[in-house]
C-alpha cells in the first residue's frame, strides 16, 4: 500500500533537505564560472535571469516550441531593483551596487524598467553547458532519492523527465533554487545568513548523506543525525564553499553562535541536532521539500506534453 504523500514527506524531509542542499551548493559553484563576482552579485544575477523569463510558459502553445532559459536573451523582461531586494531581503542600496558591478562587467544592462541579462551572456555555449550539468545533477539527485524510496522522485523518473530539453529543466531548477533561497532568507533574515547556515548544515552531515544506510536512518523530521555524526567545518573552508569573503563569514558566524543557532567544535562550526529539531527549522525543511516536489510534478507534466 502506497504511503500518503504528507506522511511520506514527513518521513523523508531530512533526506530530501540534505540532497537538495548539496544540489544547491553544486549549482552555486557552477554558477561562479558564469558570474565570477562575489556571491551577492551572483544572487542578483540569478534573480534577474530567472525573473526575466518566469512569466513565459514552458512551451509555446501555437508552435509547440520549448522555451528554455536560453530564451531569456530574446524574451526576457526587465527586473527592477526593488523586486530583487524584496526577493532576497537585501537593502536596496546593496542590490543597486551589486547590479552596477554586473553592468560594468557586461553581464547586465540597465534600462528604464530595470535590469536585463546582457545579450553577450547568451553567446557561445556556456549557458548550455550549465543547463546540461544542472540537469544531470538533478537526475543524479533523483536517482539517490528514488533508491531511498522517495515516491515523488520515483514518479518523476518513471515519467521520463530525463527526456526534457536541458534549457527547460534549467528554468525549473533556477526557479526552485530562488524559492529555496527565499525560504532560507525568511528563516534567517537575509540571503547571506541563510546561505551560510544551509552550507554549514550540508557540510556537517556529508558523512550521513554519503552513506545510504545512515541517510535512511536519519531521514525523518523527528530524527536528525546526532551531534557525534556532524563534522564541523572551518570558517575558511566555509568561505571557500560559498564564495563569500572570510571576514563576512566570520562576522555572520559569530552572530549565529550568539543566537545559539550554530556551535563551535574542534576548530569549526556545526548546527546541533537540538536546533534542527526546532519547529522553525522543521517548517523550513517542509517548505523546501514542498517546492522540490512541485518542481518534480511540473517536470512530469511537461513530459506528457513532450509525448503529445
Amino acid at each position: 500500500m502506497q504511503m500518503p504523500v504528507a506522511q511520506s514527506r514527513k518521513r523523508s524531509t531530512r533526506l530530501v533537505a540534505r540532497q537538495v542542499s548539496e544540489l544547491l551548493l553544486a549549482r552555486s559553484r557552477r554558477g561562479l564560472a558564469l558570474v565570477p563576482q562575489e556571491r551577492l552579485a551572483g544572487f542578483v544575477f540569478e534573480v534577474v535571469l530567472g525573473g526575466s523569463i518566469a512569466h513565459h510558459p514552458y512551451r509555446d502553445a501555437a508552435s509547440g516550441r520549448w522555451i528554455g532559459v536560453e530564451d531569456a536573451g530574446t524574451l526576457g523582461r526587465p527586473v527592477n531593483a526593488t523586486a530583487i531586494a524584496h526577493s532576497m531581503c537585501l537593502p536596496h542600496t546593496t542590490v543597486r551596487r551589486r547590479a552596477a558591478e554586473l553592468v560594468e562587467e557586461g553581464l547586465l544592462v540597465r534600462g528604464d524598467s530595470g535590469f536585463c541579462v546582457a545579450p553577450r551572456f547568451f553567446e557561445g555555449d556556456a549557458l548550455g553547458r550549465l543547463a546540461a550539468e544542472d540537469a544531470a545533477d538533478l537526475m543524479r539527485t533523483l536517482g539517490i532519492l528514488a533508491e531511498a524510496g522517495y515516491d515523488p522522485a520515483i514518479a518523476a523518473l518513471d515519467a521520463g523527465v530525463a527526456a526534457l530539453p536541458a534549457g527547460v529543466v534549467e528554468r525549473l531548477i533556477l526557479a526552485f533554487c530562488l524559492r529555496a533561497l527565499e525560504t532560507l532568507t525568511e528563516l534567517y533574515g537575509d540571503v547571506t545568513a541563510g546561505t551560510i547556515v544551509a552550507a554549514i548544515t550540508a557540510i556537517n552531515v556529508r558523512r550521513v548523506t554519503a552513506d545510504p544506510d545512515l541517510a535512511r536512518l536519519y531521514s525523518s523530521e523527528d530524527m536528525p543525525p546526532p551531534d557525534d555524526l556532524r563534522e564541523p567545518v572551518t570558517l575558511r573552508a566555509l568561505a571557500r564553499a560559498i564564495d563569500l569573503p572570510f571576514e563576512t563569514v566570520r562576522r555572520r558566524v559569530v552572530a549565529l553562535v550568539a543566537a545559539e543557532l550554530v556551535t563551535w567544535k574542534d576548530g569549526g562550526v556545526f548546527v546541533p541536532a537540538r536546533v534542527m529539531l526546532g519547529e522553525r527549522h522543521i517548517a523550513n525543511n517542509r517548505r523546501i521539500t514542498l517546492h522540490f516536489d512541485q518542481m518534480l510534478a511540473t517536470l512530469a507534466t511537461l513530459v506528457g506534453e513532450l509525448r503529445d
